[in-house]
């Protein structure tokens, strides 16, 4: 697995693992195999967990099934509310439900109240509380704000979606994040699982084998990563053999022009 510097001070997995959905349980049989997901991370060198207040249950699930190897894991969650005191007692709420002392990362998800927000969780960085300051959006019409905000040099990274089909991020958000020194996680990079279970035909793998790659998904997913702008891809799973199967796509190492181009071309070809 290769590690990447997020926001110039921690290193990532350069595949995470997003919880919407997929987190959002209650049942002891689903926390078991929850409690394998966390395993299979562990085991394949997968790092980044990212959750939101926005996600039900996610945040207290990931808290019981880290509990024990929290040392592992660098956790990402946002704040998702308007008001300081509502953003101040959220954020508190968070740490609880994921059981640290001290989260790595907190983002404004979807910009909500950014105006607000961000002072605060600035101030929880100079609190060395948290570790770093992010911004989240998933609609191209809010990246032109997104940009404004990243130019003042009070954030650490962003997240946004990115694959070979959206990629509207790679004219002006990616190169501002790059030459900013600002960190990039990708959400949706196999959006949502539809550019690997909903192809009408099956794309030709052959000239991907010699970089390893077996499947379509570890396709996509090295596809992401090979820009060098992306830190980390979040794909979400219900299922513990996906992390191994995703974690493949983080030794592809830099695939050329040529094979991103034919990953890209095949999955339009087979939507």
């Amino acid at each position: 697995m290769e590690y990447r510097r997020l926001g110039g001070e921690l290193d990532v997995s350069i595949i995470g693992m997003g919880t919407w959905l997929t987190f959002d349980v209650t049942s002891d049989r689903d926390l078991a195999v929850r409690r394998d997901i966390i395993g299979e991370c562990v085991a394949h060198g997968v790092t980044l967990i990212d959750s939101s207040p926005m996600y039900g249950k996610s945040e207290a699930v990931i808290g019981v099934t880290t509990e024990s190897s929290r040392d592992k894991f660098v956790l990402a969650t946002k704040v998702w509310t308007r008001g300081e005191a509502e953003g101040e007692a959220q954020i508190a709420r968070s740490f609880e439900l994921m059981k640290t002392d001290r989260m790595d990362v907190v983002q404004v998800h979807n910009l909500l109240d950014w105006r607000v927000q961000l002072p605060t969780l600035e101030r929880l960085k100079d609190e060395e509380k948290i570790g770093l300051v992010g911004l989240t959006h998933n609609s191209a019409g809010a990246y032109p704000e997104m940009m404004d905000i990243m130019r003042t040099g009070g954030v650490d990274c962003i997240q946004i979606p990115y694959n070979v089909v959206n990629r509207a991020v790679e004219e002006k958000v990616l190169p501002l994040a790059a030459d900013m020194g600002i960190g990039v996680l990708v959400m949706e990079p196999l959006q949502k699982g539809r550019y690997v279970g909903g192809l009408r035909t099956q794309p030709d793998h052959s000239p991907l084998l010699e970089f390893g790659i077996k499947t379509w998904a570890q396709a996509l997913l090295a596809w992401v990563v090979s820009n060098p702008a992306v830190t980390s891809a979040i794909p979400a799973t219900t299922r513990p053999e996906r992390i191994a199967e995703n974690a493949v796509a983080g030794d592809a190492g830099d695939l050329p022009g040529e094979i991103r181009d034919f990953i890209r071309e095949e999955t339009e070809r087979c939507l």
